[in-house]
């Protein structure tokens, strides 16, 4: 895809001299071809993943070593494309001085505006306070949403952005250790993937790139300060000036005259609050975020743009290696699960992407953050915990071979058992301990004492009886028109006209989109139609609308009734199926008391809560308004029949039931025939 200019020869060339008559660093020869190598593969990098030109290409700095190393790196070896290409800067307006420096003198050095984007609205941290609220009482996921992803957003739309760079390494932590060098679903390039922390200050130092001067100061202390405290103000340390790097200073220099107990250098920058100096030998990561669960701030796992799975990347866990799925059968061979039909669709769901970016069920940090903060621990939303619950405990290290019906279709490599607080995921999911709640008597009565968390591998799809075909998220993405809007609908009862109509206003509300019609066809409540019975609903009235703009498809979900936070697991899988858009009209995952008959939860409960949440979420909510039928004007918004001073007809949910059983006419203006004949085909077999 890419050629060098012979003006990028040239630049080489010189390039070269002058690393030969660097006074600052010297490198053995063997050293000098490892970088080199380094180098010659980020070029083969670069012409093989990116475009020939810069235009669309974005690449995010947070002014740290391995960032300036990126952009120097383009700017000697790319110069064209590094005329053409963006750099995308956030200032949360909590950053250190010296990165602000150090921002203003990397446009100086490469000759490249670098744009500012702050959180929406603010200017100063001043302006942040106001709107927002001070960054120590803020939640973490709240501070760095409005602090960093909202901004970050904003940047790469008014970029433009087709190809996104970063400088992320895989040794910088656990969460970036399966770190490619190319992602191609979110078409990121991540070219020092493989470099080191050595690497990097290697290149700075051979090539003189700027860094940040906060990296000359040395903490010197008499006493180990705890990794949690080192943000503090006034502490039993003193701060010198290295006039240098630390990693050039001498373990002499670093400690001083007398040799200090401890000393901390600043390896990375985050904002003020949130990164803190470590010991020179931990990693350049240690020193972010030491307060809080999560090691990323979520500019690379929470932001979003329409289509995209959750969190960046369509997770498919499916083994195809025999070799490989025959040592995981070996190694479950004495140890196997039964699963429910409930367990069944949960393990599908994460196998086939559905429940992205989930890799297994949660083990308990993970279920304690989604139940008390509605966030996984990289702080992406998540409505309801995915656990497998059990009788027994399981051992960690421990291989399960997970069945359905006699039939294999994963192992489960057990991370850890734990009891759960079931009283407080009652009250946090369900907002309710009452076990008239249908959800929360079976969270209670049904479910295991134990939850099993840990990795699963697939191995097959489960195969039911029912017949129903259930497409992946990513045989559905396959069929979804390019350059239109998804807008996707949930429901887990027949369709009626009302809901039809539902759908045709969305689509005229949605220009140049198409409707997603995606039932939940697995379990759901006592008392609802069966999955099979609605499956067929859907499929006769598929062929009675012939709609050529509509879309269908049936999910193996398993419901749970938990009203506003199961609307927003819904909005989730329907983001990983391709959705931009989800409709949500009138008590979404709702459901009655077994005893009184009351909701609940409100009418539009689910609707208010998905609203507030879509933008971080990146799928747009459209609001359903209820709808009823007039006799002069057809279907009309209950507002808007009111405005006509129109008397809406009515049909209860029991007299359609009354008249469906014993055979009575049923109005065409509430349900389709086709689906009337269906269901009393069903009731009489």
């Amino acid at each position: 895809m890419f050629r060098f200019s012979n003006k990028t020869v040239q630049l080489k060339s010189k390039l070269f001299s002058s690393l030969a008559r660097s006074t600052f660093f010297r490198l053995s020869s063997t050293k000098r071809s490892e970088l080199d190598y380094k180098i010659e593969q980020f070029q083969n990098d670069v012409k093989r993943h990116l475009p020939s030109s810069g235009d669309g290409v974005v690449l995010a700095s947070a002014f740290i070593v391995s960032d300036n190393v990126l952009v120097d790196l383009f700017h000697k070896n790319f110069p064209e494309f590094f005329s053409g290409m963006n750099i995308l800067g956030v200032d949360t307006l909590h950053l250190f001085p010296e990165t602000l420096d150090l921002w203003r003198r990397m446009e100086q050095r490469y000759g490249k505006r670098i744009p500012t984007f702050k959180p929406l609205g603010c200017e100063t941290r001043q302006d942040f306070e106001r709107i927002y609220g001070q960054a120590e009482k803020l939640s973490h996921a709240d501070f760095d949403y409005y602090s960093k992803i909202e901004p970050f957003e904003r940047g790469l739309q008014y970029f433009k952005k087709e190809y996104l760079i970063t400088g992320r390494r895989a040794d910088q932590g656990n969460a970036r250790i399966e770190l490619a060098i190319y992602e191609e679903a979110k078409k990121t390039l991540n070219p020092l993937a493989q470099w080191s922390w050595n690497d990097v200050l290697k290149y700075i130092d051979v090539y003189d790139v700027p860094y940040n001067r906060a990296h000359e100061y040395a903490f010197r202390s008499e006493v180990n300060i705890d990794a949690k405290e080192r943000h503090k103000e006034n502490l039993p340390w003193t701060k010198v000036d290295l006039k240098k790097p630390f990693w050039r200073a001498t373990d002499v220099e670093l400690r001083g005259t007398p040799p200090a107990k401890e000393v901390y250098v600043y390896k990375s920058f985050g904002d003020m609050h949130t990164s803190v100096p470590v010991h020179p030998h931990e990693s350049e990561r240690s020193g972010r975020f030491v307060r809080l669960v999560n090691t990323e701030c979520g500019i690379h796992t929470r932001a979003n743009h329409p289509g995209a799975p959750h969190g960046g990347v369509l997770v498919d866990l499916m083994v195809t290696d025999p070799s490989t799925r025959q040592t995981l059968i070996s190694k479950s061979q004495n140890t196997s699960f039964d699963l429910t039909e409930r367990q069944a669709c949960d393990v599908e769901l994460l196998i086939n992407g559905g429940f992205s970016p989930l890799k297994g069920f949660m083990n308990k940090k993970e279920y304690d953050s989604v139940v008390h903060n509605m966030r996984l621990l990289e702080l992406q939303l998540w409505g309801v915990p995915i656990v497998l619950d059990s009788n027994e405990p399981r051992q960690p290290g421990e291989h399960i071979l997970l069945k359905y019906k006699d039939q294999p279709v994963a192992v489960l490599e057990v991370e850890e058992s734990y009891v759960p607080d079931k009283f407080n995921e009652a009250l946090k999911i369900y907002g309710t301990v009452s076990l008239d709640h249908p959800g929360v008597s079976d969270l209670v009565l049904n479910r295991g004492k134990y939850y099993i968390g840990g990795k699963i591998h697939g191995l097959d799809i489960p195969k039911r009886s029912d017949g129903i075909e259930y497409r992946s998220p990513a045989e559905i993405r396959k069929e979804l028109p390019p350059h239109k809007s998804v807008v996707a609908f949930q429901c887990r009862n027949p369709i009626h006209r009302a809901h039809y109509e539902l759908l045709l206003r969305a689509q005229k509300l949605i220009p140049n989109s198409v409707i997603l019609v995606h039932p939940t066809c697995g379990p759901t409540q006592p008392g609802d139609i069966d999955g099979i019975v609605r499956h067929r609903t859907y499929q006769t009235l598929q062929k009675e609308v012939h709609n050529q703009s509509f879309l269908w498809a049936y999910l193996p979900y398993s419901m749970v009734m938990a009203g506003p936070r199961e609307a927003i697991q819904h909005m989730i899988i329907r983001k990983n199926f391709g959705a931009t858009h989800f409709i949500i009209g009138r008590d979404m995952a709702g459901t009655k008391s077994t005893i009184t008959g009351q909701d609940f939860y409100g009418p539009f409960d689910a609707q208010e809560f998905a609203l507030k949440h879509q933008k971080e979420l990146g799928i747009s909510v459209v609001p359903a308004p209820e709808l009823v039928y007039t006799q002069e004007k057809g279907y009309l918004s209950k507002e808007e029949a009111n405005e006509f001073g129109l008397k809406p007809l009515k049909l209860s949910g029991t007299e359609f039931r009354r008249r469906l059983l014993q055979g009575e006419e049923i109005p065409d203006w509430f349900a389709f025939p086709s689906v009337v004949n269906e269901l009393r085909r069903t009731a009489q077999a």
